[in-house]
């Protein structure tokens, strides 16, 4: 008897290591490819262009690989719950296959989801995918706690030792149904491109990020970047270059974030390169950034209001800046106007490219918080989820915690200097040169600090700063240092608290290398 099925893709983006999706294929005649563009989740203020561009040339190739392989794949605009259950009516669907997530948005869904096809007799298969290992297996394998430090995790994984293998992509896919026509879901013709977007309104030429997506170039980028097994053997990650004009690193946190990529795929392709050979070790290796990844998504599938300061365990209190005060600083870092190069440059790479190198971030992050701004980190953190390509909202989230000094990282008195940090691996400042055009006749001198070039020498330039660039927003020598008594008031006042409730005073973290790039 034959069997329809509906396969929802989700986050895995690929035909590669998706065990849902060949669930599906084993079971049923039939099967429908669905992507959703969740209308609750893309927001046309919450999503920018490069983000959602890069999203929707995935699911372009995504589509083309199916094609190939004797199916196609369809897109879908709504609510999940609401597209499948409607679609599961009109097409009298008998099997579901997803990818389930950890963010707690999703996590809802899923069982929404779940529950929805129970009602309505459909079996449904909810796998994991997108983690090398089922959080819910480590957790239990860690007495019901996510490791907080990466020294306990590390012990973990030598505990669960290598994730499964990945599991090759189908010789075949089933045909699809001829058509997805449901009268209450709106569903593309084909693959839609940014003109098409319904309650968008994206210009296309503003799409500018240099990533070709797809699973087959994400293949490809791995395979290339692979076979450089001295680069592979001796890399450690604090080491790379944030300045590069061109990535320093694998450059493969699109694929993986968007699912093109199988972090599985990429583990043991990774310990085939490496067998017999010496190497760097976690957490500064290539295996040591997927452990870092497993690691962030395990703390944000597990630990309650994780996106958030308030209500979350973990975090620091501190009085941030919010409101409209914040925003309008906010504004202006987000925009490159902070009159600081080296943090211009990094806010404008992130909007025109959709990327930028991991210790940049690091600055940026530590310039709109602790550093300089003393903005709250949950608005940075939007930011980063609005523009970049690779954005992941438990590895965001873990990030932001730790350059804020709000977990993981305590060390508040290390602090990224927006002009010294760059010139110890850009002293001519080319990057600056690149991302904030502007500057670009200036001397290397001046190059980190435009406002002291002598006024001659701004107007042979081109450039006046104050008027075509503006001057710094703050003192970075004196606010870092009015910040840093600023931190260690909110942490006295949460080590009293702690100590009036009586609970256990938190652990001092082990550091790791990345400690020593932080300069007063």
């Amino acid at each position: 008897m034959s069997k329809i099925g509906l396969h929802w893709f989700r986050y895995g983006l690929r035909l590669h290591d998706n065990p849902p999706l060949l669930k599906a294929i084993k079971t049923c005649s039939k099967v429908i490819p669905l992507y959703i563009l969740d209308t609750d989740y893309f927001k046309p203020d919450k999503v920018g262009i490069n983000r959602i561009g890069f999203l929707l040339d995935t699911l372009k190739a995504l589509d083309s690989d199916l094609r190939a392989k004797g199916s196609r794949l369809f897109v879908a605009q709504g609510n999940p719950n609401e597209v499948i259950r409607n679609l599961i009516q009109e097409h009298k669907v008998e099997l579901l296959s997803f990818e389930r997530d950890t963010e707690p948005y999703n996590k809802h869904m899923d069982n929404n989801i779940i529950e929805t096809a129970k009602s309505l007799n459909v079996e449904t298969f909810p796998l994991w995918g997108h983690t090398m290992f089922d959080p819910e297996y480590l957790l239990e394998m860690s007495n019901g706690k996510a490791p907080l430090t990466m020294t306990s995790f590390l012990t973990l994984m030598s505990e669960t030792g290598d994730p499964p293998k990945p599991l090759d992509p189908p010789e075949s896919m089933p045909s699809p149904i001829d058509n997805l026509k449901c009268k209450d879901v709106f569903v593309y013709e084909g693959i839609p491109t940014l003109s098409d977007l319904k309650g968008f309104n994206f210009d296309p030429k503003d799409y500018t990020t240099w990533f070709v997506a797809g699973e087959k170039e994400a293949i490809k980028k791995m395979t290339e970047f692979l076979a450089q097994k001295h680069r592979v053997s001796t890399f450690e990650k604090p080491k790379t270059l944030p300045t590069a004009l061109q990535p320093d690193t694998t450059a493969l946190s699109p694929y993986i974030t968007r699912g093109s990529l199988s972090s599985r795929l990429f583990y043991h392709s990774l310990k085939d390169t490496l067998k017999g050979m010496q190497s760097s070790k976690p957490p500064v290796s290539l295996k040591g950034q997927l452990y870092w990844r497993e690691m962030a998504y395990l703390i944000g599938f597990s630990v309650p209001n994780f996106n958030q300061m308030e209500g979350n365990p973990i975090c620091k209190q501190i009085p941030w800046l919010t409101g409209e005060e914040a925003k309008s600083l906010l504004e202006k870092w987000e925009m490159g106007q902070t009159g600081y190069p080296a943090v211009d440059a990094v806010m404008n790479q992130l909007r025109t490219e959709g990327w930028m190198h991991h210790l940049a971030r690091h600055l940026v992050a530590c310039y709109l918080t602790r550093g300089d701004l003393w903005v709250t980190w949950e608005l940075g953190r939007d930011v980063f989820d609005k523009h970049l390509v690779d954005a992941d909202w438990s590895i965001n989230n873990f990030s932001w915690h730790w350059l804020s000094c709000s977990a993981f990282f305590h060390q508040y008195f290390r602090c990224y200097s927006p002009v010294a940090f760059f010139k110890k691996t850009d002293p001519n400042g080319n990057y600056i040169k690149k991302h904030v055009p502007i500057l670009a006749k200036f001397p290397d001198k001046y190059i980190y600090e435009p406002w002291t070039a002598p006024k001659g020498i701004q107007t042979a330039c081109g450039c006046i700063i104050g008027k075509d660039y503006p001057k710094p927003m703050v003192d970075h020598k004196f606010v870092s240092k009015e910040n840093m008594d600023r931190m260690k008031k909110a942490y006295d006042a949460g080590k009293a608290k702690a100590k009036n409730s009586g609970e256990p005073p938190a652990k001092k973290l082990k550091q790791n290398k990345l400690g020593k790039y932080a300069k007063k």
